[in-house]
């Protein structure tokens, strides 16, 4: 199970290099990230199917607040959430996802007290989902 979160945070970090630099997500790396996490869990067997097939559920409602708030949310990142919740499953995914959002909100309001954004400027996600996903797995490391 350990690889298959290590081969997520590996991927994490390749689209959030990619988010930083042009605030855009290539959708070609997704399906085939999910794809192959979903052969790995077949092969090792290391992750009940309810939980892999569960662990997209914060994907798909954070695809459905992106098509309702289109401005705020982006398809990327949705798309990223579900790919990943398949990797590690809902409870790893859901964890993660809760602490990412976390730390996006304490370094958005430390930015705003700053005046380093404005309200209306936008924040790449997918480096804190890849900071959550970290901690989590250092958390279940550790434990």
């Amino acid at each position: 199970m350990v690889y298959v979160r290590i081969m997520a945070v590996l991927f994490l970090v390749c689209l959030s290099v990619c988010d930083l630099r042009s605030r855009t997500i290539p959708v070609w790396p997704i399906p085939l990230f999910a794809v192959m996490s979903a052969a790995a869990h077949l092969v090792l067997r290391d992750l009940p199917a309810a939980d892999i097939l569960t662990g997209i559920l914060p994907g798909v409602f954070f695809l459905i607040l992106a098509v309702i708030y289109s401005s705020s949310i982006g398809m990327g990142d949705a798309l990223v959430i579900a790919a990943c919740g398949l990797a590690v499953g809902f409870t790893t995914e859901f964890c993660a996802l809760v602490t990412a959002l976390v730390l996006c909100a304490v370094y958005a309001a430390a930015a705003l007290i700053r005046k380093k954004v404005t309200r209306r400027d936008s924040l790449a996600f997918l480096p804190f989902l890849t900071a959550g996903h970290v901690l989590v797995l250092i958390a279940e490391v550790c434990a």
